[in-house]
Parts: C-alpha cells; sequence; structure tokens
C-alpha cells in the first residue's frame, strides 16, 4: 500500500503528501520533505518519519505497523489514536512512537493537524508475457501494493498489456470503471520516494484488440454514461461474444436494454421517449429479423464494445435501414434533331428537372408523357436577341384557354424584368465576342452536318502590352504642334546635327581631353593644387 499524510482542515494552497518507498522523510519548514506553515511554532526540522518496510493491505493482519515518528521539535508533536487521547511522542522512549492507519499527528501548538493513512493498491493483471511476472511483482510489492490474475472487486487497477484480447473478467473490470494503466505506470510509481499527488492514468493507458482492431482504453470519467439515449435490443445471449455480460455491460454506461422478443415497435413506452434512440445489436452470424425490426438501425457487438471502451459513441456506426424510394413522376428522353440553330434553354423548377430542348425554324411540339399540368412555352428561334435590360432564364408557362390537358405540351420563351423569380444571367464582355447583323438571314440546310472547324478563334493581343499601357508610345508626336511629317523630320536631322557637333567638339578640343585623362592619374591629382 501506498502511505498518506492529509491535512484535516486544508487551507489554500496546502498540500498532502504520499509515500511511495521506505525511507526516513523530514518533516518541519522549507528545505524537508514535508513542508509544515500552518503552525509557526514548527521547528525548521520538526519530526521525522520513519518507515522501515512497504506492507500490503494483505499483510496487515498479520504483522504490525512498520512505521515511526520521532520528535526533533522544540514545542512538541503529538499523536492521536483512533481510540484513546492525545499523545505527547518527545514522552516515549527514543522520543518516538509507532504510527498505525487513521492515526492523527499535530505539529507545533496544534493547528497543523494531519491523518496518516495508507492508500490501498491493488492491481488486476492480464495479458502480460511470462517474462514480466517476476520483474513486475518485485516493483508492484516495492510500494506496497498486491496484484492477482483473477479479477475480484476490491482491485483499484486494471493492469494490461496493449493488445491483450477481452475476455469474461476484462469485461467484469471494464463494468467496475476502474482505470486502466499499462506496465509504464508501474515503473513510474516504483521510481517515485514522495509525492504531492498519484501520478495520472492518462498518458499511461493501455490498448485492447478486438478482431484485430486496437482500441485505447479511455479514463472511467470520459466512460461515464457513454451509451445514454439509446435502447439496444438484444438476441440471444448465446449470439454473441460477451454472452450474458453484454447486457450488463451496455447498462452499466447509461443504455437500456430490451430483449428483441419484448420489444413492440408502437409501444406506448417507446412512443413516449422522443429522445431515445432504439437499435438493434447483430452478432458476427446476424441472421434474418422480423419485419418490424428491419426499419431499425443495427450495430455489431464489436463496435459497440469498442464505443464503450473509448467513451465516445458515434453515430457513424449505425447502419440505417435501406430506404425505398418512389417516384410518383418519371422523364421521358428527347430527341434532338440535327439543326443549324441550336438554344439551351435551362429552366428550374419545383421539381429540380432541367431539359434542354432543341427547336426548329418554326414551333416545334414536344410530348410529354406524364406531366402534372399542360403548359404551353413558344419559342421563335430567327428573333434571339440580347436586349440591354437584364435577361432572366425564368420561363412562364400558362395554360392555353379551351384546350385539354392531353399530354400536349408547347413552349413560349418570354423575357419579362417583372417575372424574373430565380435570378438574372449576367453578360461577359470577352475580346472574342463577334457583333453580327441581326437582320442577316440564316443560310439554307442542307442536311449536311455543321462543320465546326471554321469558327475560328481570332487571334488576340494581350491587354497588358507596352503598347497597350502607353498609347503615344506608337506615335510619340500625335496629337501634338510636330504632328507633320515635315516637322518631324527637321527635328531629327537637328538631333543629329547636335549630336555630330557633340562629338567634333570633343575630337578637336584636346584641353578636354587632356582634362579627362588627367582627372584619372595620380600626378594629376598634385598638378590640380
Amino acid at each position: 500500500m501506498v502511505w498518506g499524510l492529509f491535512p484535516v482542515d486544508p487551507l489554500p494552497g496546502e498540500e498532502s503528501y504520499y509515500f511511495f518507498s521506505k525511507g526516513t522523510y523530514k518533516v518541519g519548514r522549507k528545505g524537508c520533505d514535508i513542508i509544515v506553515n500552518k503552525d509557526k511554532g514548527v521547528s525548521r526540522v520538526h519530526a521525522e518519519i520513519i518507515i522501515d518496510e512497504m506492507i500490503s493491505m494483505e499483510d496487515t493482519k498479520k504483522k504490525s505497523s512498520e512505521i515511526r515518528i520521532r520528535d526533533c521539535s522544540k514545542y512538541g508533536t503529538y499523536v492521536k489514536k483512533t481510540v484513546g487521547s492525545k499523545e505527547k511522542v518527545h514522552e516515549f522512549p527514543n522520543k518516538e512512537t509507532k504510527l498505525d492507519d487513521a492515526d492523527l499527528v499535530s505539529f507545533g501548538t496544534g493547528n497543523a493537524t494531519y491523518r496518516f493513512t495508507y492508500v490501498p493498491l491493488f492491481f488486476f493483471i492480464y495479458g502480460l508475457e511470462p517474462g514480466q511476472s517476476k520483474e513486475l511483482k518485485d516493483k508492484i510489492s516495492s510500494i506496497g501494493a498486491c496484484m492477482t490474475s483473477k479479477w475480484n472487486p476490491k482491485c483499484t487497477h486494471v493492469l494490461l498489456d496493449d493488445n491483450a484480447s477481452l475476455n469474461a473478467d476484462v469485461a467484469d473490470a471494464i463494468m467496475s470503471k476502474r482505470p486502466f494503466v499499462s506496465y509504464e505506470w508501474i515503473e513510474l510509481l516504483a521510481d517515485k520516494r514522495i509525492g504531492t499527488n498519484i501520478p495520472s492514468c492518462t498518458t499511461y493507458t493501455p490498448s485492447l484488440r478486438l478482431q484485430g482492431i486496437s482500441i485505447k482504453v479511455a479514463e472511467p470519467e470520459s466512460r461515464e454514461n457513454c451509451l445514454s439515449g439509446h435502447t439496444f435490443l438484444l438476441e440471444s445471449s448465446y449470439k454473441y461474444d460477451l454472452k450474458k455480460k453484454l447486457q450488463s455491460l451496455l447498462e452499466a454506461f447509461g443504455a437500456k436494454v430490451i430483449p428483441v422478443g419484448e420489444f413492440f415497435p408502437h409501444s406506448q413506452d417507446v412512443e413516449d421517449d422522443e429522445n431515445t434512440r432504439v437499435v438493434r445489436v447483430i452478432s458476427v452470424d446476424d441472421s434474418e429479423c422480423s419485419h418490424d425490426l428491419k426499419s431499425l438501425p443495427k450495430v455489431s457487438e464489436i463496435n459497440l464494445i469498442s464505443a464503450v471502451l473509448s467513451g465516445h459513441l458515434d453515430a457513424a456506426i449505425f447502419v440505417s435501414p435501406p430506404v425505398v424510394v418512389t417516384s410518383t413522376c418519371s422523364t421521358d428522353e428527347t430527341v434532338v434533331a440535327d439543326s443549324e440553330p441550336e438554344v439551351e434553354i435551362t429552366s428550374v423548377y419545383t421539381a429540380g428537372i432541367s431539359k434542354v430542348v432543341s427547336v426548329e425554324d418554326e414551333k416545334e411540339i414536344i410530348p410529354i408523357h406524364t406531366v402534372e399540368s399542360a403548359n404551353e412555352v413558344e419559342i421563335n428561334p430567327t428573333k434571339l436577341s440580347v436586349d440591354k435590360t437584364t435577361i432572366t432564364d425564368d420561363i412562364n408557362a400558362r395554360p392555353k384557354d379551351g384546350e385539354k390537358d392531353d399530354g400536349m405540351l408547347t413552349r413560349e420563351h418570354k423575357i419579362e424584368d417583372e417575372d424574373a423569380e430565380i435570378g438574372t444571367s449576367d453578360i461577359i464582355f470577352s475580346q472574342d465576342l463577334i457583333i453580327r447583323n441581326a437582320n442577316l438571314q440564316p443560310s439554307p440546310r442542307n442536311n449536311q452536318v455543321l462543320n465546326f472547324k471554321r469558327f475560328k478563334k481570332m487571334a488576340t493581343e494581350s491587354g497588358n502590352g507596352f503598347y497597350n499601357l502607353v498609347p503615344f508610345s506608337r506615335h510619340p508626336y500625335k496629337g501634338s504642334e510636330y504632328e507633320d511629317d515635315g516637322i518631324a523630320e527637321c527635328l531629327k536631322e537637328e538631333k543629329k546635327r547636335k549630336q555630330r557637333e557633340a562629338v567634333a567638339e570633343d575630337l578637336f578640343n584636346n584641353s578636354r581631353a587632356k582634362q579627362r585623362g588627367a582627372a584619372g592619374s595620380i600626378s594629376g591629382l598634385f598638378k590640380g593644387r
């Protein structure tokens, strides 16, 4: 067992202490193993707690305690047993006495009182290799803990090797909500001497292997009520790997379990609880179920156990029942004839169906086999034009007066601003846009396939060229007083003449040339002074 010293009336910041190994521990002010700041009468080294041997919980009835306390103070150290009055340690032989479980120890004037007690550590061990048993037993004994290879409700921790399999004892340990630890956590405790808390098991949790899948075991707090809000239907217990323990496992984490034979889909209890989801748990060999259960989602036993171990029930593990979709309307195939003018009309209806209609030179009547209402739409392909106003792709359909709903439908392409309910179409400018004469008559049809290669892309220049960014670079004198060709030639000749004069002046004026040469020499620097 691990011994502990806990303050009776703790103040904010006052620590508790755990003893993980045998030895001598000093009690006093700063620099000691156990620091007491609550009482001003505490000496620098007030007392000593001596642990001769770490004993386990099983040995408490067989031997006396091996814990002693020695007084080294000026104002005294007091011990009060569970039965009896407070005694001063200074009055005992050698100024020391034995400590037992649940004794009260006071230091100084009596304001700092601590309870000395043990913290039991009882490990259920499963899945370890044979070579680890002896070494593990030595480490567990060094901290005063005990272990067993068969599950016991008194067990405080479950020690598993990574990727251990699931059996009935492990299922009982899961239902008991005990923390799962690995071998590294035992090594951490064995290496400690004294501490203010027991190390957390969060980073030392093992993994369980379920049908080849490794599942990390979460902390007990994370697994608490992870199945709440669900009702699971179980078949006969022999069909599942955990047998009868599966029902107890599900109920331990907040789920409601109903046998398949006792479930009625339209019962009052199921209809009243709207927040509960009913799910059927299937086994490895899933057999046929009744017709009433086919409409319920299902989940496998392994996925359900994995959700319990991880502490998170994901709705993605539920297999939804197949949904039968019935359609009340049908769409027919429209044959598009070869023609030069082809118009694409896309309209958005409530049913969400878009149609592409090929239009001849005259109105075309398209047969529709299944239509809820016969509407009339007209399209004149020879009078299609782009207006400056906003164009909508909404097609207004009106039933023609005096006609019956005989499955015949005509379409009329009508563009109106006030009837644009769906949206407007944007006209994007492009350099390839070619404006043609609207009055040009279409060429006669010769019943031949269109040659699309005749539509060639026109050569266009990039808009980021130098001549586009600098408009006057091509004609620098355009728009100025020198726009006349004669004046421009005169200016060019004048510029050339000045250049020739400058060259001639440099050649015949030796003084400038000498000055340039002297400036680059060392002697020229001294002559210039």
